[in-house]
């Protein structure tokens, strides 16, 4: 999981856009739109420094 919170947090600074920590099963991945992944559990969003907001803190 470090390395896809690692790579979202590349993904943010370099493009700016919000990235999200997705789950499904045991896979962590991360998106930039969380809504074309239903099936996947939306864990927050992935701040500049690593940390994550809760989802539900996101909006």
């Amino acid at each position: 999981m470090a390395d896809v919170i690692k790579e979202a947090v590349r993904m943010k600074r370099q493009y700016g856009w919000k990235t999200y920590l997705i789950k499904f099963r045991d896979y962590y991945s991360y998106t930039f739109d969380p809504s074309l992944f239903p099936e996947f559990e939306l864990l927050g969003e992935v701040d500049t420094d690593g940390a994550i907001i809760p989802s539900s803190s996101v909006k």
